[in-house]
């Protein structure tokens, strides 16, 4: 059942990271958001470069940044690396799953060197976490959504506690923000990335089931998980008031109309 609900929290995930970074570059031009997120983006774009070669595909220009343009493009802007996979279904998917698992091995690497005090302070509370199994029943549906209010909660509570003098911290905040919002290669078909996520979960399932310690490794890695998750919910949740708060002033200077 933990395989099940792995599926499920990386699939949310992805679909975090995407909104995330799409009202980002709705906010702010995606050249500048590409910049701030530079870790993440060299490892995400440099990962699709190599699926693509892998593939047989071809590489006609490679830039890890988009170039300057309208501020209304957005996360659908066109990709600043043109990079065609040679196979017109799997190789756009093969892509998509070096490049998940480039951002995701990165952030495993960065926490094994740097994490360490962060993700001790946020599982000290044994809320902090997210259920291991699926809800079978309407309770258990509201329960683990109520959970999410605790996740944020703890996130917020974290930040606070933490020593920032020590230097592992910030970086490691850091690089887990970059990481984390770049986990998907946002301004490439988003079919293809769901079908890696998708090719990602049965993997998982198919080693848990071969494998037996496997199974200590997913508990094992089971906080970190809970907080890129939470992570991601803050900054989409911050995000989303933020563009409401601004959205407002606007309608509210005269500078746009109500809709």
């Amino acid at each position: 059942m933990i395989y099940a609900a792995l599926a499920v929290w990386l699939l949310g995930i992805l679909f975090m990271a995407v909104g995330t970074y799409r009202l980002w570059a709705r906010m702010i031009r995606p050249q500048y958001v590409s910049w701030a997120l530079l870790p993440g983006t060299l490892v995400a774009e440099m990962a699709y470069i190599f699926g693509c070669l892998v593939t047989g595909g071809e590489i006609r220009r490679a830039k890890i940044v988009p170039e300057a343009g309208s501020r209304k493009s957005g996360g659908d802007s066109e990709p600043a690396t043109e990079a065609t996979a040679r196979l017109k279904v799997l190789g756009p998917i093969v892509a998509s799953l070096l490049a998940v698992v480039a951002c995701a091995a990165a952030i495993l690497i960065v926490h094994a060197l740097l994490g360490e005090p962060v993700l001790t302070q946020f599982v000290s509370l044994p809320s902090a976490s997210l259920p291991k199994t699926l809800p079978t029943s309407w309770g258990a549906f509201w329960d683990q959504l109520g959970g999410q209010l605790t996740l944020l909660r703890r996130v917020c509570e974290t930040w606070t506690e933490l020593q920032w003098s020590n230097w592992r911290v910030p970086l490691f905040v850091y690089l887990a923000v970059c990481l984390s919002v770049r986990l998907a290669p946002v301004r490439r078909d988003l079919r293809a990335t769901l079908a890696a996520v998708v090719a990602v979960a049965i993997l998982i399932a198919l080693l848990g089931l071969v494998w037996k310690r496997f199974d200590s490794l997913v508990q094992d890695v089971w906080p970190l998980v809970t907080y890129v998750w939470s992570l991601l919910l803050f900054l989409l949740v911050l995000t989303l008031l933020i563009s409401a708060v601004a959205a407002l002033v606007r309608v509210l200077s005269g500078k746009a109309k109500a809709s």
